[in-house]
């Protein structure tokens, strides 16, 4: 998994950076880095996926709601 970024020869380095870090993001690089930062227990896993499901649900509750009124 490597990254190139092709650096035209009158082209800033600046802009040369916000192409490395655009596809560092797009590849979610940094993120999986993050999440393999330290050990989470499977059961921590399961707990905080279901609880952003219940937060996701409760925001399209909350935006249905909204836009009804």
């Amino acid at each position: 998994m490597s990254i190139v970024i092709q650096v035209k020869r009158n082209e800033h380095i600046d802009k040369a950076l916000r192409k490395l870090k655009r596809e560092v993001a797009n590849e979610g690089i940094l993120r999986g880095v993050k999440e393999r930062q330290y050990f989470v227990k499977p059961s921590d896993k399961k707990r905080k996926k279901s609880a952003q499901a219940r937060s996701r649900v409760a925001k399209e509750i909350k935006m249905k709601n909204n836009g009804i009124m």
